[in-house]
């Protein structure tokens, strides 16, 4: 158990050094969770099944509310960002591991990505915990509201809108499909600690449809469960999450929370992404479902313009417990 602990030091320690190293931005590519801690099967295919149970889970983000977007002095009706996340994972002990889906609508501006992912981890038992090594193929589909779009050339004097001359803006296609493959690595003590790094968009696809192209993002994932000794009935859940598509010395984020639970049924603390928000935490279980909110105060720029963003999502997990085969009875008359 000290060597895990070493381990989570250490992971805790590479995340902060990097900060000192990295210069810090808000900009990404692939969509983002506050409760990130509850929803490691986005991040991470190693994770498929690692809960020993049948799981579905629910989330839904609302960003930037209250934020007005504008084009060259009108209204938008662009989305500032909405995302919905539906995800399912269960073991399956044939596979010696465990399987998962996640499905993620992802609206941004005039952008709408849907993403959906299938996962397989491979689970194997070490002396002190388990380690799953996981992959993922990933359908991507993309569509832009080109209409939407306003070239610089559309706008005269009198501020009436005419048709682009933007040889881009004209020739764009509305909607792509993309296919990519993602890797993870998950290493869990059960009650005690999780450590995960992962890849997606491993081969970068790219779109000549969109003239775009995704980029590889990697994250690393960590956790850990620390339960009170003078009072059994909290528990302190530190974590961090931080992903980076390594483009430039300023594209990536640090998120990282510390929870306090009582009784593993109610939950509260807060989170801080750096340069961009810190975020209140709060939840509760109820038999085998475990609901949660989170809300983002902004501290970037954006915070002079917006309300912030508002998350909930919503988990179910059982499992299915086989009753024992009641044994079999044979008469035998023995005969003298």
């Amino acid at each position: 158990m000290v060597k895990t602990k070493n381990i989570f030091v250490i992971l805790i320690s590479i995340i902060i050094v990097s900060n000192l190293y990295v210069e810090r931005a808000n900009a990404q590519q692939e969509p983002h969770f506050t409760q990130y801690m509850f929803n490691r099967l986005s991040y991470n295919p190693g994770y498929a099944g690692s809960n020993g149970a049948i799981c579905v889970t629910g989330f839904f983000r609302e960003q930037w509310m209250g934020l007005k977007l504008t084009d060259n002095g009108l209204s938008s009706s662009a989305s500032k960002g909405e995302t919905m996340n539906i995800s399912f994972d269960m073991p399956v002990k044939f596979l010696h591991g465990g399987i998962g889906a996640t499905v993620i609508s992802d609206k941004i501006g005039y952008y709408n990505n849907t993403y959906i992912k299938l996962d397989y981890a491979y689970r194997f038992q070490l002396p002190t915990g388990n380690l799953a090594i996981g992959i993922e193929a990933q359908m991507f589909n993309a569509s832009l509201d080109n209409s939407k779009l306003i070239g610089s050339d559309q706008f005269g004097p009198d501020d009436q809108r005419k048709p682009t001359t933007d040889p881009i803006l004209n020739n764009l296609d509305k909607e792509d499909m993309l296919f990519d493959l993602g890797f993870g690595v998950y290493y869990q003590v059960p009650g005690k600690l999780y450590i995960g790094a992962a890849t997606s968009k491993i081969m970068e696809t790219k779109s000549d449809k969109l003239k775009w192209n995704n980029r590889r993002f990697y994250y690393v994932l960590a956790g850990y469960e620390y339960t009170l000794p003078d009072y059994p009935s909290w528990r302190l859940l530190p974590s961090a999450l931080f992903k980076t598509d390594f483009a430039s010395s300023s594209a990536y984020q640090i998120d990282a929370s510390l929870l306090a639970e009582y009784e593993h049924k109610f939950w509260g603390g807060l989170s801080y992404r750096i340069d961009d928000a810190v975020m209140v935490l709060g939840g509760f279980t109820v038999k085998d479902f475990k609901i949660g909110l989170s809300y983002d105060i902004p501290t970037s720029r954006v915070s002079t313009q917006g309300s912030g963003s508002f998350e909930v999502f919503l988990r179910w997990c059982f499992k299915f417990e086989s009753t024992p085969k009641k044994p079999t009875i044979y008469k035998n008359t023995i005969y003298m």
